[in-house]
């Protein structure tokens, strides 16, 4: 009897240590399980942050398309502008090339009237030159 007394206190203190580690591990397993609350929560707000995150990626990814589409267009109409540039330059040129042998022509015709030379010829110059201002005068208005 005083065995089984014994063995009966050693499986009472078994049961005690058995309780408290009980108690232990599921104190333990709360504070895991909060622990996970508190990841998983972390996790959401992380996938919520990569989402705006990727939304202002895409888009900045729009914008930077839009302002190399406006820049390209602008790209084209400055070219364009520039060419248009050069071909009036050109055509001030040839008018104020003509207009420069046309005032010379003018000149020596007023000097011609007062002797005697082929008057008719230069008067024929002047009105060749005279066509050639006109036909780039209407060229210039046809561009």
């Amino acid at each position: 009897m005083s065995s089984a007394q014994s063995d009966l206190e050693v499986a009472k203190r078994a049961l005690k240590n058995a309780q408290i580690e009980l108690s232990e591990a599921r104190s333990y397993i709360d504070e895991l399980v909060i622990s996970i609350e508190f990841v998983n929560a972390d996790r959401q707000r992380l996938e919520s942050d990569i989402a705006t995150l990727n939304f202002d990626l895409e888009d900045a990814q729009r914008g930077r398309r839009q302002a190399e589409k406006r820049i390209d267009r602008v790209q084209l109409k400055v070219n364009r502008l520039r060419h248009e540039l050069r071909r009036e330059l050109h055509r001030s040129r040839q008018y104020h090339h003509v207009v420069g042998n046309v005032k010379p022509l003018q000149a020596k015709i007023r000097e011609q009237r007062s002797g005697p030379c082929n008057i008719t010829a230069i008067q024929a110059k002047l009105t060749d030159i005279e066509a050639e201002l006109a036909a780039a005068e209407r060229d210039e208005l046809d561009f």
